[in-house]
């Protein structure tokens, strides 16, 4: 449900598309071992690993190789470091309840100038839509424009976006969230609930003949 996949192949479609991302762009691709002895977990790394192997085959240079990819857990201060490395977060799950790394690189974002992509199928994208480049997981093409759209905006721009999404994280924090349940908790009628932002996701339109 992480997409990784995807995201490699979205990768790999913006280098093809745009070739001033080369050598200006390197992707670090992060998996922590899970469920290591169920074969569909198996089978996964080793698509990824496949992917990020002909990816790197196609287009490392002398100086520059375009995925880094690492197969452990981190510590919590090298996760930051990464973090903040990050001048773009790609975060496209296939499904997700919340996606708490995407408030967390905007937390640690200090500097205001990343650039968060976000999958439409994530919990909070509904949140952080006003911030986000938001995309389709499974539109190979739409995530690309998107990895570029990022690598070109303007620092005001970058400033703007991630300003709302931080605002957003500090307003939506931990309390509001629990008074917010326990408020829909006792809630007797609808109009008493918490109004919650939204967020629909478009579905793909295809060409038929």
């Amino acid at each position: 449900t992480k997409g990784i996949p995807e995201r490699l192949k979205a990768f790999r479609n913006a280098l093809m598309r745009f070739p001033d991302l080369h050598k200006q762009v390197t992707f670090i691709q992060i998996v922590v071992p899970s469920r290591e002895n169920i074969p569909k977990y198996h089978d996964l790394k080793m698509e990824i690993e496949r992917l990020v192997g002909e990816i790197n085959g196609q287009f490392t240079e002398a100086d520059w190789i375009p995925i880094h990819y690492i197969y452990r857990s981190l510590e919590r201060t090298e996760l930051l470091a990464y973090y903040r490395a990050a001048r773009i977060a790609l975060i496209t799950p296939l499904k997700d309840g919340m996606n708490l790394v995407a408030k967390e690189y905007c937390a640690v974002n200090r500097a205001r100038d990343g650039v968060l992509i976000l999958s439409e199928f994530a919990g909070a994208a509904a949140q952080l839509q006003s911030g986000a480049l938001l995309v389709n997981p499974y539109n190979i093409e739409e995530v690309a424009d998107a990895i570029y759209q990022a690598f070109t905006m303007d620092k005001a721009e970058r400033q703007a976006r991630m300003s709302k999404l931080r605002r957003s994280i500090r307003q939506h924090n931990i309390f509001w969230w629990v008074d917010s349940f326990l408020r829909a908790g006792i809630a007797s009628n609808l109009e008493d609930f918490p109004l919650l932002e939204d967020y629909i996701p478009q579905p793909m339109v295809s060409e038929g003949v």
